[in-house]
């Protein structure tokens, strides 16, 4: 693990525990999504993140006026924190092991379901109901769209791959054909 990850989860840990004891995990989730959106999709909103000209209490006013006018005071002075330890290049980081620590507070675990064409809601129920039986988890899930699997879908979660998919069933297929055509000529 890289130093910076250590960091960022670190930091991310520290406010999930407050966010949690307050009952905010949800709340501040969204602040700080906003706020990782702004950082990547606004170039004067990361100028100010990469300025070292503005002091901190300057960078965190601007990042709280960007995050919207209801952030929590939670998200507020986690800003400004970071800003203060000179760790903003972080936040997007920071961003991302927040979701993870939150998900496992809530029992939940994302789940990356690739499908030849977008899933309906109807068929996202019931993935989501079947992976939440196999985990044991709450399930989220994340549909990415890959036609050159054919069919059927494929689901990651975490290091596990379950592969239903059209293209390895016919891959199955043809080694079993093949298998069978050198077992019959030998």
């Amino acid at each position: 693990m890289t130093g910076n990850l250590r960091l960022a989860r670190r930091y991310a840990r520290a406010l999930g525990d407050l966010a949690h004891e307050r009952g905010a995990l949800d709340q501040v989730e969204q602040e700080l999504a906003r706020i990782a959106s702004l950082i990547q999709q606004d170039a004067d909103i990361r100028a100010v993140v990469e300025s070292q000209r503005l002091s901190p209490d300057v960078k965190a006013d601007l990042l709280a006026r960007a995050a919207g006018d209801q952030i929590s005071d939670i998200t507020r002075l986690f800003l400004r924190l970071v800003v203060q330890k000179r760790r903003e290049r972080y936040l997007a980081d920071m961003y991302r092991e927040y979701v993870s620590y939150a998900d496992r507070m809530r029992n939940m675990v994302e789940v990356e379901v690739r499908s030849a064409t977008p899933l309906d809601e109807e068929e996202l129920a019931r993935l989501e109901k079947s992976l939440g039986a196999f985990t044991g988890k709450r399930v989220r899930i994340k549909n990415v769209v890959a036609p050159e699997i054919l069919g059927g879908v494929v689901a990651r979660i975490g290091d596990v791959v379950m592969d239903g998919s059209v293209a390895r069933r016919l891959a199955r297929l043809k080694e079993t054909l093949r298998r069978s055509r050198l077992e019959h000529v030998g």
